[in-house]
């Protein structure tokens, strides 16, 4: 490649795709390095929860052999069971129906 890798990323784009379309970019892809983003789960952003919580949530239902939504799914249904009212109140506080 005539270009050194780092001027590519410095060239204006009328430049840079006159570049990219007369030359072969093999060499620079071969030496690209791979970033993933993380990006936050569904439940994980409905929740608020922040990236740091996310990843131990993954590690913790890694560890257990399930899915993070599964382990997210159980913990509220565990933290739900263990505040429920006598019978008689629903977990809101409303009177449940017969």
């Amino acid at each position: 490649m005539g270009e050194p890798q780092g001027a590519l990323a410095g060239m204006p784009a009328a430049a840079g795709t006159a570049y990219v379309m007369g030359n072969d970019l093999s060499e620079l892809f071969a030496q690209a390095e791979v970033v993933r983003e993380r990006r936050p789960a569904k439940m994980v952003t409905t929740l608020g929860i922040d990236l740091d919580i996310q990843v131990e949530l993954e590690r913790a239902a890694a560890a257990r052999g399930i899915g993070a939504s599964t382990l997210m799914r159980q913990i509220i249904e565990e933290w739900v069971t263990a505040r429920r009212s006598p019978a008689g109140r629903s977990v809101t506080g409303e009177a449940e129906k017969p």
